[in-house]
């Protein structure tokens, strides 16, 4: 491994968010908004669980114009490798006037946020990349949940009944939402099952 690639060793493996985890907000211009329990549960995989390898302080809370701002500073790996402090900040009242409670939270997790862009975390959407509906739609196949499919011995097992039942598979892939009988889920081999064997009872009766 080469010097180069290695100093984006970190920024590679956490680069990539999970669409799943964010939402577009239309205030200020409008933007993707991190979960900030995803971005911490990122972390965690990456360097440990808090307070163990890695963590955060925040700093004296400055108050300004309307906002609350918070201090925030990082450390992974050993707690003498800090970097920061990245100032979040928050508003003090809600869109009705009201004081917001959570302001100081909300800018403590802002500044959260910033410090964990710094080390490459959920790249792809500060650098506009969540702005192009092909990136996303990307991003949410390779995050999208791997489901088990059914077994050779299934499908033959479910082929057979087809043909002696006379079944339509366009019809039944149709049902079950897949392209053909292999995407078919594991799950979903025991109702199947049973469909094809009351169609074949229906014919036999038939038949009768």
């Amino acid at each position: 491994m080469n010097a180069q690639t290695d100093t984006m060793r970190i920024w590679n493996a956490v680069a990539q968010t999970d669409p799943s985890h964010t939402k577009k907000v239309n205030q200020r211009g409008g933007f993707t908004a991190i979960s900030a329990h995803y971005q911490i549960m990122q972390a965690t995989k990456q360097f440990g669980p808090v307070g163990i390898g890695w963590g955060y302080t925040n700093g004296e809370p400055m108050f300004a114009d309307g906002l609350v701002i918070v201090p925030v500073t990082l450390w992974h790996g050993d707690r003498s490798n800090t970097f920061g402090p990245l100032y979040g900040s928050a508003e003090l009242r809600d869109s009705k006037g009201r004081l917001d409670s959570d302001a100081p939270k909300k800018a403590s997790t802002d500044g959260l946020t910033k410090g964990l862009s710094q080390l490459g975390f959920n790249a792809d959407v500060f650098l506009g990349k969540f702005d192009d509906n092909k990136y996303v739609a990307a991003m949410e196949a390779q995050f999208a949940e791997k489901v088990d499919t059914i077994s050779d011995d299934q499908r033959n097992v479910l082929i057979t009944l087809a043909e002696q039942s006379g079944a339509d598979m366009r019809g039944f892939c149709k049902f079950f939402r897949i392209d053909a009988l292999p995407a078919l889920a594991a799950t979903e081999f025991e109702r199947a099952k049973v469909m094809l064997e009351k169609k074949l009872a229906a014919k036999t009766a038939e038949a009768a």
